[in-house]
This record gives structure tokens, C-alpha cells and sequence, in this order.
């Protein structure tokens, strides 16, 4: 397996020391931190149930698949729940919540924000907060509180508790209506929506039959994805579903990144516009054949309840930098 280089520890290691001592962690080299560390310091509860860390958008270079950065901070945090920007990507992981749920909405609030990542966060951290049990606390917060203080502060907290009553059951209804059993990981969702999308903008093309056949190839790879995970969470272990998913997660932004308009779609309708176009568009053709094989192969693998393997490597694409360039872009913009 692919190990962290050491300018990825590093800033796991800068976050994770912080958040020994205190839920707050924004790096330096983040853009506007002096401003994100003060309005998060302000939201986040002090009873240490959530952190909040904050890096540059580069940090994740190097990383093997596309939450592996909230994977090892989460590992090593003491909270139960933390929220994760990389540049404008928000994440979210919980052991309290469901994560699929925590990841939700910290996608939802990064696509609504129109690129204002600290009004995501911060509305990220109230939504989380108010799904998260009162008594899920971490290790941090003050001891020997004075016994006299509840009878203090107990006037205020019923009459903010009677202005806030109504919005908050209101953003618990909708968050249980947006609560979804699907089997297919919310990573792997957001990629197979975006394959569902560009199959029909390959199959309006006129008079190509590489357009039609790649929309068909498109709309078999999306299917099977889902089959994938569906049988993974009906027949197999939870270890299986999350090596599935750290598989195509980075596979499948790659092949999305290579399936967009930008490159095989215009690739197909202009191709005296681009050096080597034949080339170009075998290679995508054959990445899409081979992972769609692979996910097939796996399928089998999970009915005969053996363990998955995989063996598509996607160099081809690698290899390609304006593919790496968009690439990162989509996982920016969709949440993954």
C-alpha cells in the first residue's frame, strides 16, 4: 500500500497535537486563519464532542484516496466527532452520529456556500451539534464547576432553549428526512451521480458511435458500482466496504475527471484540437473497460463471499498532469 509522505504527516501530526489540548485546530497557512479561528472558537461546543481542523488546500497531496486525511486525524483525535477542510473541501467523520449523515452535511453546506468556506463550517458545526447527543462528550472541558452555577444560568438557558426550540426541531425534521439507507457510500454517490450526468451528454452527441458506445460503457460502470455496494453491506464485512470504497473513490474521480467535458467529451467533438487525440481517447476507453471489468470481478468476488481484489492501476491517466489538475478540481467542488 501507497504510504504518507511526510509533508502529509506532518500536518496530521500539527492537528493532532492541537487537538490534545483544545478543538480548534487551523494551520497557519490557511487562508484567512486568523478569521476562521475566531468565528469557529465562537460555535464550537465546549464540552469537546466535535473538533474542527482546518488546512491548506495541498495537504492532501500525496494521499492515497480522497478522506485518508479525516481517516488518520480521526484515528488519533480525542473528540468523537471531527469536522476536516482541505482548502474548500469540507469532510466530516463521527463515532456518534452516522458518519454518512456527518459527511452529508458538511457536503451540503460546502456546495451551498458558493465557495464562503467559513460560513460552511460554521453552519456545518451548529447542524452537527444539534444532531449530536448531549452527552457525547469528549475528554476536554472545565472540572469542579460551581454547584450554584445551574440556578444561575437556568433562567437564560429556558428562555434561549424556548426561542430556539422551533429551529432546531425544524433542521432535525429535515436532516431525518435527508437520511438516506443507501448502501452506496456518500463519496462513491456523489462520483456515480456525476457518471449518470455525463453519460447523457455522451449520448446527445450526433453521429459518433465512440459518444454512444462510451455512454453505454458510462451508464454499465455507474450500475455496477452501485451493485458493488449493495451486495458489499448485504453479504460481506464492514472491512470490505471500506476497502472498496478507499479503492474507487480515487478511481472513479479519475475516470470522471477523464469522462468530463473538458477532456474526452471535447477529445471526441474536436479533436484537431489536441495533440495526439487517438491516443487520448484510447486511453480513457481502456480505463473505463478495465475498471468496469475489475468492479465486475469484485461482484463475483462478493458472492462467492472471497475477499476483493484489485488490480487496475490507472497509469495511463496518472500520467496525464491536466487530468491530475482536473481531477482535483471535481473532488473540490463535489464534497470527495
Amino acid at each position: 500500500m501507497l504510504s504518507f509522505s511526510s509533508s502529509n504527516s506532518d500536518w496530521i501530526d500539527a492537528a493532532v497535537t492541537a487537538l490534545q489540548s483544545g478543538d480548534l485546530y487551523v494551520s497557519p497557512k490557511a487562508p484567512d486563519a486568523s478569521d476562521l479561528q475566531s468565528a469557529l472558537s465562537g460555535v464550537i461546543p465546549g464540552d469537546g464532542s466535535i473538533a474542527v481542523v482546518v488546512l491548506p488546500a495541498d495537504a492532501d497531496l500525496g494521499t492515497v484516496y480522497d478522506l485518508e486525511l479525516l481517516d488518520r486525524i480521526t484515528e488519533r483525535a480525542p473528540q468523537k466527532t471531527v469536522i476536516l477542510a482541505v482548502g474548500d473541501d469540507l469532510q466530516a467523520d463521527s463515532t456518534v452520529i452516522d458518519s454518512d449523515v456527518a459527511l452529508r452535511i458538511a457536503n451540503e453546506n460546502e456546495n451551498a456556500s458558493a465557495g464562503d468556506l467559513q460560513a460552511a463550517l460554521v453552519e456545518t458545526v451548529t447542524e452537527i451539534s444539534a444532531e449530536t447527543p448531549a452527552s457525547s462528550g469528549g475528554t476536554s472541558g472545565a472540572g469542579g464547576a460551581d454547584p450554584l452555577m445551574p440556578a444561575v444560568i437556568g433562567g437564560v438557558v429556558v428562555i434561549a432553549a424556548a426561542l430556539t426550540a422551533f429551529g432546531l426541531l425544524m433542521r432535525r425534521r429535515r436532516r431525518k428526512l435527508a437520511v438516506s439507507t443507501d448502501p452506496v457510500p456518500a463519496g462513491i454517490r456523489l462520483r456515480v451521480n456525476r457518471l449518470r450526468e455525463l453519460r447523457a451528454d455522451y449520448a446527445a452527441v450526433p453521429g459518433s458511435p465512440v459518444a454512444s458506445e462510451t455512454a453505454a460503457g458510462i451508464d454499465a460502470l455507474a450500475s455496477h458500482v452501485e451493485q458493488l455496494f449493495i451486495r458489499l453491506n448485504a453479504k460481506a464485512g464492514q472491512d470490505q466496504s471500506v476497502l472498496a470504497e478507499a479503492e474507487y473513490s480515487d478511481k472513479l474521480a479519475r475516470l470522471v475527471a477523464a469522462l468530463d467535458r473538458d477532456y474526452l467529451l471535447d477529445l471526441l467533438t474536436r479533436p484537431d484540437l489536441w495533440d495526439a487525440p487517438d491516443e487520448r481517447i484510447a486511453e480513457v476507453r481502456e480505463a473505463l473497460a478495465a475498471v468496469t471489468t475489475q468492479i465486475v470481478d469484485n461482484i463475483k468476488q462478493v458472492n462467492a463471499r472471497t475477499g476483493l481484489l484489485f488490480q487496475v492501476s490507472l497509469d495511463s491517466l496518472i500520467g496525464r498532469s491536466e487530468l491530475r489538475d482536473w481531477e482535483r478540481q471535481f473532488k473540490q467542488s463535489s464534497g470527495g
